[in-house]
């Protein structure tokens, strides 16, 4: 992102005072979010200005700074002995954070930064391994295997080190709000001097885990130091986050404070379609923020229109129906009828505290974005919402579109955009008559192989000629985008192209993905038997190509379409990647 405080001048000049809500009761909570790619170069975006966060009415920001790692424990009782580069690391981080902290609170911004536990310095680690150390494999650390450690929380020696670590990092920064805590998975990438993972054990045995953690978090942060406390639920899959009995069963042995949120992604699942709402929101008898990703890693990361906050506050379209969500393991697989579908449903429930946008973040690697507007999009409307749940969906829609330059029938054109994402983006990657493996494709990876399971099930069932029609709708519907896209106007000539660049980046990206499902369907059938109709295969080929070839220019004429999707698999991989299945048809094609 380049010039972004420039661009960002343009666009808000057009209206002034771009977040004047009038709500009686906002949401306490109204942050954000940039969570940068682990090992990579962070963001450069506006969401990182505390003085651009308080013009869109946010109230705090969620920074990914690794406080927790920019701390010593010289006050410990127990001597450490640490190497110079490990102290002159943590002294620079500190000064690092300080500086940011300053900015953040002279603009009026609360800070509580994401942070890790259980990390500790790699010196600790060689002093007292063997006592902080727990049993048991490490689950979720994206860090290498030599600096992933499970801690004991039933260690004296943890639990006085952690105590040790809360009260370091609010004697360092001793104007600091609060934290924001991650226990599930734990990324070292860019924490050389650190080791550590998740202290909560898999299993009805973490709900104990959960308890004593919180309890000693809840006394040293929120009643010790009167700081926040945002306890997130997401474990990578241990259940706290998506079964509402385990939620119940850790939350119920904690008393409420009024420092202690718990804070929940939206879906049962992670940031995807095909997903229930998530039952515990609403839940139990603590306050509660809600997390919403912005440019959503599973589809598209901003780079094409996806329009997710309407699904958000008022449910998405699949979930009205009591149909297999795929993987759900601990609720029957289906949703009730009358179980809440969006964020409206619960206010009722007087447990909502506002919300946590995810502007920035999530998955790995690409595409990168040279324009925010889709992050503007979510982000915005979710934080107004927050800031006014008086208001309906699309008030904070037109609020948001008008604050940029489109109005009247641009600012309808520029909607229906929008609107016709929810459905394009769900039809196109996933299918509906199925379970789904909906990280088959994600970041700028096509995994052929992860959806053998899926691919299968539609040939038992025989479904294909199904799948194949809700997919050529996917495709119509992207076509209709980028035609919509063309009759848009706006005095911002940045803005507009960026609309423009990023509806044509969708539908050649889904009539690509149009194209994969063939193709996995073909190479299916073909290794069942079926007989190779070689003409109708080599005609798929060639739209593949060619849909690849015009990928490659729409990115060469312009600045503002983002970085494009490769053939390869997760991470990558050669080997299960689209790349490789469409060299295998070529192959027996000729």
């Amino acid at each position: 992102m380049q010039n972004w405080k420039f661009l960002a001048a343009a666009m808000f000049a057009l209206c002034g005072d771009v977040f004047s809500l009038a709500a009686a009761d906002p949401a306490p909570f109204v942050l954000d979010m940039v969570h940068n790619n682990p090992g990579e170069k962070p963001f450069d975006t506006k969401y990182n200005d505390p003085e651009f966060l308080k013009s869109q009415g946010f109230t705090g920001t969620v920074p990914h700074w690794h406080i927790n790692c920019a701390v010593n424990y010289d006050s410990f009782k127990r001597r450490i002995p640490q190497s110079a580069q490990e102290r002159e690391w943590i002294a620079e981080k500190a000064r690092e954070i300080s500086r940011k902290l300053d900015e953040c609170h002279a603009a009026g911004i609360a800070v509580y930064p994401f942070t890790d536990f259980v990390v500790f310095p790699k010196s600790v680690w060689d002093k007292y391994g063997k006592e902080i150390e727990g049993v048991g494999k490490v689950e979720g650390t994206g860090g290498s295997d030599a600096r992933a450690r499970k801690p004991n929380l039933n260690s004296k020696l943890t639990q006085e080190l952690l105590r040790a670590q809360i009260d370091a990092i609010f004697t360092t920064f001793p104007s600091l709000d609060g934290l924001t805590l991650r226990f599930g998975e734990t990324y070292l990438h860019d924490t050389p001097f650190h080791m550590g993972g998740s202290p909560i054990t898999k299993g009805d045995a973490g709900i104990d885990d959960h308890v004593l953690l919180l309890n000693i978090l809840r006394d040293e942060v929120c009643v010790k130091r009167d700081k926040k406390l945002f306890y997130r639920t997401w474990d990578f899959g241990y259940n706290f986050h998506n079964n509402p009995d385990y939620y119940k069963r850790v939350t119920d042995r904690v008393e409420p404070h009024p420092n202690l949120i718990f804070s929940i992604k939206y879906p049962q699942d992670d940031f995807q379609r095909m997903s229930p709402f998530n039952p515990a929101l609403g839940l139990g008898k603590h306050r509660q923020i809600v997390e919403c990703q912005s440019r959503m890693e599973g589809y598209g990361k901003g780079a094409h229109p996806y329009y997710t906050a309407k699904g958000v506050i008022e449910g998405f379209p699949e979930t009205k129906y009591e149909i297999e969500f795929g993987k759900h393991r601990f609720t029957g697989n289906l949703t009730p009828k009358d179980a809440p579908r969006g964020l409206r449903d619960i206010l009722d429930r007087n447990l909502f505290a506002g919300v946590v946008t995810w502007s920035h973040g999530g998955g790995w690697q690409g595409p990168y974005i040279t324009h925010e507007i889709w992050t503007d999009l979510n982000t915005s409307v979710m934080a107004r919402w927050a800031r006014n749940t008086d208001l309906t969906e699309e008030e904070a829609f037109m609020q948001f579109a008008d604050s940029i330059g489109f109005t009247g029938m641009n600012a309808d054109i520029f909607r229906n955009i929008a609107l016709l994402t929810e459905e394009g983006v769900r039809k196109g990657q996933c299918n509906s008559y199925t379970f789904n493996n909906v990280w088959w494709a994600r970041d700028e990876f096509f995994s052929a192989a992860a959806n053998a399971k899926v691919i299968k099930e539609i040939l038992d069932r025989g479904l294909q000629s199904k799948v194949l029609a809700e997919k050529a709708e996917a495709s119509a519907i992207w076509s209709q985008i980028e035609a919509l896209s063309r009759q848009l106007d706006c005095k911002d000539a940045d803005l507009l192209e960026a609309v423009q660049v990023s509806c044509s980046y969708g539908r050649i990206k889904y009539h690509l993905i149009e194209r994969m499902w063939q193709m996995m369907l073909i190479n299916a059938e073909i290794e069942r038997g079926k007989p190779l109709d070689r003409e109708k295969l080599q005609e798929i080929l060639a739209s593949y190509d060619a849909l690849w070839h015009e990928w490659a220019q729409l990115k060469e004429s312009s600045w503002w379409c983002a970085t494009l999707y490769t053939d390869m698999a997760y991470r990558n991989k050669r080997e299960g990647s689209i790349g490789e299945l469409a060299d295998h048809l070529r192959a027996i094609a000729q």
